[in-house]
């Protein structure tokens, strides 16, 4: 289909005075629809910044006005593209402006224009509103499955500022200093990193508590490893696993104090500087940090450096595990640290009662443990009781009683969650779903009086004024349920 493309003066193209943009108002004349454009003060300024962008670049070449006829004296409206049309009119005449304290600055955008504002611009024209409609909607509705405009995402918006200033972002040399050195990393680090927006990664590792904890540094814009790539490699690992698995994200790192939290999360063995101070003299022979960037023993990245690291350094004890992949190198893994998550039940639970599973959802991704501590803990004992609830019932309707622990009698509705609690568990310990060493600790925990994690403890949570949970006891507790929590929603 052939498009309508007409080269056409801008004292004939008008500003819609039914734009969707006014809400429900309509402009009773051109200057009102300006004054409507710019009521906002952000939605001002914002045209403010679009019209020096035009006297600067010009009008976008990827974009035409879209118009249609409005049948006198040869005018017509403009269906697409009203902000620019308004930011034309104001460089020709900036006292159109309806807020005074911004004509100065579009007095100046106009004087510092080394050409003339365009008088004519070129325009699509269709026949009628309607015959626009389809294609205002595509351009402000998004995607729209692929048939609108597809934006790029941070990696993709990355890679283009990469190739027009040559140089990489720091969250893409993170994931090649990864790359680099994988025989240092698991497989699913490697594959999870690529998984982290690089913009977060950036945001991260561009800032000093980050580079100061994990033994990086940047110079000219390039990261340069303080240690050997071996020492940075666990609390490296540790901050991917902390993005993918333990449900931190971009609003974590923003600002210096949520990034020195972020960072506070790594166990402290993981740390290089702590590994290297764990190293005997021998090992720890030939480096020391501060390090000259051309004295790197992984180099700065991208110089073509061997990673390889000897392999009497790589045996040495620095407390982390170490593996041999089939090739024989050796592979450092991070240590899990179950206080480092973000939530207080991160694991994949197949939940079938819908009540249940909202409050599983919270709790696995909405209450974040260390802003909302109460919320939680008193949530998680909701969510405790609330399952073993239904399983006593799932078994009920099954023909299966689900007996007491301590006297092997039919557990009661009314029962108190301690009682419901060690129910549960020694059925799964009969059914061989938990250990035995699992079930005694749950049973152990639950029964106990007073102590941390046990149903007395839980209750406090809820029922007494002076006590408060703390948020690295919690996730323990709920490590310790897991095991019960896993086997029923199985």
């Amino acid at each position: 289909m052939k498009r309508d493309i007409r080269s056409i003066p801008l004292e004939l193209i008008k500003l819609d005075q039914e734009n969707v943009r006014f809400g429900g108002d309509v402009a009773q004349n051109q200057r009102e629809a300006i004054e409507l454009l710019m009521a906002d003060p952000n939605d001002a300024k914002k045209l403010l910044r679009l019209t020096e962008h035009i006297s600067l670049n010009g009008l976008d070449p990827t974009e035409l006005q879209l118009v249609t006829p409005q049948g006198i004296d040869g005018e017509f409206i403009v269906l697409e593209g009203n902000r620019r049309l308004t930011a034309l009119k104001l460089l020709q005449k900036p006292d159109l402006c309806p807020d005074e304290s911004l004509i100065k600055s579009f007095l100046a955008i106009r004087a510092k224009m080394e050409d003339e504002a365009p008088r004519e611009i070129e325009c699509s024209v269709v026949a009628s509103r309607e015959d626009g409609d389809v294609w205002l909607e595509i351009k402000h509705t998004g995607e729209n499955g692929g048939v609108g405009r597809v934006g790029w995402d941070p990696d993709i918006r990355d890679e283009r500022r990469a190739r027009q200033t040559g140089v990489e972002s720091v969250g893409r040399q993170i994931r090649k200093l990864m790359e680099q050195h994988a025989f240092l990393f698991e497989d699913k680090a490697l594959h999870d990193v690529r998984h982290i927006h690089v913009t977060t990664l950036t945001r991260l590792f561009s800032s000093k508590p980050a580079q100061e904890t994990l033994g990086l540094k940047l110079e000219n814009k390039v990261i340069i490893p303080q240690y050997e790539m071996r020492l940075i490699s666990p609390s490296l690992s540790f901050v991917v696993s902390m993005f993918v698995d333990h449900g931190y994200n971009v609003n974590d790192v923003r600002a210096n104090e949520d990034r020195k939290k972020f960072l506070s999360h790594i166990p402290p063995e993981l740390l290089p500087k702590t590994i290297f101070l764990s190293l005997d003299n021998s090992a720890a022979s030939g480096y020391a940090p501060p390090m000259e960037p051309n004295s790197q023993p992984g180099g700065a990245l991208g110089a073509g450096s061997n990673p390889e690291v000897s392999q009497g350094n790589a045996d040495a004890d620095s407390g982390q595990d170490q593996k041999a992949s089939n090739d024989g190198k050796i592979k450092t893994r991070a240590k899990p640290s179950s206080n480092a998550r973000k939530y207080l039940v991160p694991w994949s639970l197949n939940i079938s009662n819908g009540r249940i599973n909202e409050i599983y959802r919270e709790l696995r991704s909405k209450l974040e443990v260390e802003k909302v501590v109460n919320a939680t803990a008193i949530t998680f004992r909701v969510f405790l009781e609330l399952t073993c609830d239904d399983f006593r019932k799932s078994l009920e309707n099954q023909g299966v009683a689900l007996l007491r622990a301590d006297n092997a009698k039919p557990l009661a509705a009314d029962a108190n969650l301690a009682v419901k609690i060690c129910a549960v568990n020694q059925y799964l310990l009969n059914e061989g779903l938990i250990s035995a060493g699992q079930g005694k600790t749950i049973a152990k925990r639950a029964s106990s009086k007073d102590t941390i994690g046990s149903v007395d403890h839980l209750n406090q949570f809820v029922h007494d004024v002076t006590t408060s949970p703390l948020a690295s006891e919690l996730k323990g507790v709920a490590d310790e349920y897991r095991p019960l929590l896993e086997s029923v929603w199985r």
